[in-house]
């Protein structure tokens, strides 16, 4: 798939088909977020927990009345250890992004999430079961899988020129 036309179907899927995504598809996306520019080149800064024992998913699931993660098969969790720059959060982001590209060039769903990590952060059982490096933080989710098809929303956002 050409790159804007990757961008172009990249969308946030809220209905994931019960079918977990190949071990190959998760290399080659882990491979693109392993990809992403880190600020300050501190990539071991940065981890990347991949979670798709569905009992796991069903605790943290449980942990709200709602689907926090839309029943994707996979959830990856980007953590990432603060380095006294601030640069966690964008660092995140740029690793998510690329995994979300990813996955959308691989003609899967993806989801970026934030309600996830503040719960896991919340519930210390989930979290030590995250087995996390010392220093780490969970900063993003993304849910990964097969799109169902029926959530997909075209958006725009308001340009500026001066």
């Amino acid at each position: 798939m050409e790159l804007f036309e990757t961008i172009d179907k990249r969308f946030s899927n809220r209905k994931f088909l019960d079918k977990q995504i190949s071990s190959d598809d998760l290399k080659r996306i882990l491979q693109a977020g392993m990809q992403a520019p880190v600020g300050r080149g501190k990539y071991e800064d940065m981890h990347i927990t991949v979670i798709q024992d569905k009992d796991f998913l069903n605790e943290i699931s449980d942990l709200t009345d709602r689907s926090v993660f839309y029943n994707a098969p996979t959830l990856v969790i980007i953590s990432a250890k603060d380095d006294g720059h601030g640069l966690n959060k964008e660092n995140s982001a740029c690793v998510a992004m690329n995994m979300l590209l990813a996955a959308t060039a691989l003609k899967l769903g993806s989801i970026y999430l934030n309600l996830v990590i503040g719960l896991i952060k919340e519930n210390k059982n989930i979290l030590n079961k995250l087995n996390l490096p010392e220093g780490f933080v969970p900063i993003v989710g993304i849910g990964l899988g097969y799109a169902d098809g029926s959530h997909i929303v075209k958006h725009s956002i308001d340009v500026n020129y001066i």
